[in-house]
């Protein structure tokens, strides 16, 4: 591993944040960057770093503190408030007592604060307290647990090391750590010299230092070392692998979504690794006794759970055999967690409340591991740790034997509270669309894009479907940027059934299904019928706004029904399927075929729980009057362009986001099915009968 640290990058560190927060904050900013961008050293929030240095509390005195990385902040983009001040005495004081819980432990830390609106101290703080050195450093190095979670780990870290490190037979983050490094350091203190470098078995590593590039630079060494060891003692065996066939990808997350939210009864949000390292350690032999030993360090388990669940027969051509198997697996899985939670209540003697019992991680040979959580950046984070996880136990395996902790540490980490409220602080609050999947067609522009931001706001996944490329990336952009990992952009020409078909593939391989289809995609034809202009007219309308349509429709069912978890198709039609316009046929003749397509789909879907259901719009300003086609439109009502749009009963203009919030109704409206929903101002002629 090379070091990256640059003397230019952190003197602008400084320049940056120096004059308001000191020296020692902003370079203790700069290394905790280095460390956190290197997912091999940490991850989405793991490891923690400090600075032992002053600070003026709220009487104006200049105290001695502990700057330590605050809950809920990344290494990767800490900021200078990420890092919560505490006064330093009472810490080290702190470690010298004989017990303390863990509710008392952190009054004590948020008691120290010199600021109360700061975020809450990590639990670790005080063992970083009592550590007599500036600068300290931890992560979570992939190729240092791979070394320390074997047989024999402190004769591993011995032949590495050497004296240069103090290694610390495993203990439980928290007091009892923080006491037991506590005792340690005295001893190798009275011994003479303190190492800096620290080993804590099954969990991670510590460096420190005068400087913050010192304990960065011994981070470093201290993993490059361990590096080496792997690759001149190991015996890497490789395992066969095959890239994942497109059509798996897309059929495997329906099914488990499906499965999960008749389980759970709530839906979840997936991703698939298909990377070449999972794919080969989904073809090992052993994988069955490999992938079940347990979390490469005690922190992933709220992530990961303990163990992820194998599923080796997937023949997906099948889908009620496939969504058979994997209904029996998730069932298998749940009744084996119950007994490991009675279990592990039993041997702890405690009383805890059982936390949901649902893999986190699925792991399909052949196709790769597919990972879950309440949202896509959850999936993703579920998914990163997994594959740190799968290089760890490749290079313990083939250094003599992965041992991680026991299921009992883990259960002492999963159930801790303090682990918990981690997940707790990036919950936020909840939509009325959260954890759901929507596939807007016609999204680029107009009715589609105003629909996909109110779904977006409402907390769903959303995928942009659109044939116009440019204004689609333009409209992912935007969207996209609001709404960080819970927008995708598919092209998609709805007038194409391959077309279609593909779009649902890649929502499905991207998020793992969809729940709400908003057919959108259209466009107004004009015309008399009895001309030739009329006709080709209608046949042009009918193959978009009907037939299109009937694509989309057709590729929805195919993946709610596959979720068996029902879901919501929604079209727009039109006020012209029940007031035609003159020389508007083409148009009018399409929608009243569509809302009658609707309400097909509406009998026929209904007994699987999918619901089937439309908005008539009227006169909103889209593209769809381009081409001269609102002043025609106009003409033919012989009012003015404004007056045509406010010419209906409650003489309002009706907007795109009117729209979109008609949408967004029938999107949550579980009890209605077949419906059509006028949006247009109050139009009489137009009332559905």
């Amino acid at each position: 591993m090379d070091p990256r640290h640059s003397k230019d990058e952190a003197q602008r560190t400084l320049d940056t944040y120096a004059s308001t927060w000191g020296e020692d904050l902003a370079l203790r900013v700069y290394t905790s960057r280095l460390l956190g961008a290197d997912p091999s050293l940490v991850l989405h929030g793991g490891g923690n770093t400090s600075v032992k240095s002053t600070a003026v509390d709220l009487l104006g005195d200049r105290v001695d503190v502990l700057f330590i990385k605050g809950s809920g902040w990344d290494l990767a983009t800490i900021e200078p408030r990420g890092f919560p001040a505490c006064r330093l005495a009472p810490l080290q004081r702190a470690c010298a007592l004989e017990a303390m819980t863990d509710e008392q432990m952190v009054a004590l830390l948020r008691g120290q604060m010199l600021d109360p609106a700061s975020p809450t101290p990590s639990v670790e703080a005080l063992l970083h307290a009592i550590i007599p050195a500036k600068f300290v450093d931890h992560t979570h190095a992939d190729a240092v647990l791979s070394v320390i979670d074997q047989p024999g780990s402190a004769e591993v870290v011995r032949a590495i090391y050497g004296d240069g490190a103090l290694f610390v037979p495993y203990v439980m983050p928290g007091f009892a750590l923080a006491r037991r490094v506590a005792e340690l350091v005295r001893e190798r203190l009275a011994q003479g010299a303190l190492p800096s470098l620290m080993i804590l078995d099954k969990h991670g590593v510590f460096t420190w230092g005068d400087t913050a590039e010192e304990s960065y630079t011994r981070m470093i060494d201290a993993v490059t070392r361990a590096e080496r060891y792997i690759v001149e003692r190991s015996a890497i065996v490789s395992h066969p692998t095959v890239a994942a066939d497109p059509d798996l990808r897309a059929a495997i997350g329906p099914v488990v979504r499906g499965a999960l939210a008749r389980a759970s009864g709530r839906p979840w949000v997936c991703t698939l690794r298909t990377g070449l390292e999972l794919l080969a350690f989904c073809a090992r032999d052993d994988l069955a006794r490999v992938s079940q030993i347990g979390c490469a360090t005690p922190d992933h388990v709220i992530r990961t759970k303990a163990r992820p669940l194998v599923i080796d027969c997937h023949d997906v051509t099948d889908t009620a055999r496939f969504r058979a198997t994997v209904e029996q697996a998730i069932a298998r899985y749940v009744d084996e967690y119950h007994e490991y939670f009675r279990r592990s209540c039993a041997a702890r003697g405690v009383v805890r409340d059982e936390l949901d019992p649902f893999p986190r991680v699925l792991l399909f040979p052949g196709a790769g591991a597919l990972c879950v959580g309440g949202s896509r950046a959850e999936a993703e984070i579920v998914a990163d740790v997994y594959a740190h996880t799968v290089s760890v136990i490749e290079a313990a395996e083939a250094l003599g034997g992965y041992q991680p902790v026991p299921e009992l540490d883990l259960f002492d980490m999963e159930y801790w509270s303090l682990e918990q409220a981690k997940l707790k602080l990036g919950a936020g609050q909840r939509g009325p669309l959260d954890r759901r999947i929507a596939l807007i067609t016609g999204a680029a522009s107009g009715i589609g894009h105003a629909t996909a931001a109110a779904f977006l706001a409402a907390g769903a996944h959303v995928v942009l479907a659109d044939r116009d490329e440019e204004s689609l990336e333009k409209a992912a952009a935007e969207l996209g940027g609001r709404h960080r990992g819970r927008c995708m952009k598919v092209a998609c020409d709805v007038r194409s059934e391959a077309s279609v078909h593909r779009a649902f593939a890649q929502s499905a391989a991207h998020f793992g299904g969809v729940d709400i289809v908003v057919s959108n995609a259209g466009r107004a034809f004009s015309g008399s019928l009895h001309t030739s202009e009329g006709h080709e007219a209608l046949c042009a309308s009918l193959e978009l706004n009907l037939l299109g349509h009937q694509n989309v429709a057709r590729a929805a069912a195919r993946v709610l029904l596959a979720q068996g978890a029902g879901g919501a198709i929604l079209f727009n039609a039109s006020k012209s399927a029940f007031n035609q316009g003159p020389d508007f046929g083409p148009y009018g003749v399409a929608k009243a075929a569509l809302v009658s397509l609707m309400r097909q789909y509406a009998v026929d879907l209904g007994p699987q729980g999918i619901r089937a259901n439309a908005v008539n719009a009227d006169r909103i300003r889209t593209a769809l009057f381009g081409a001269g086609l609102l002043e025609a439109r106009a003409r033919a009502r012989n009012v003015s362009v404004d007056d045509y749009f406010r010419d209906n009963l409650l003489r309002r203009e009706t907007t795109a986001a009117d729209v979109a919030q008609s949408f967004l109704y029938l999107a949550t409206a579980e009890a209605t099915t077949g419906c059509v929903v006028t949006v247009d101002g109050g139009n009489a002629a137009a009332f559905p009968r």
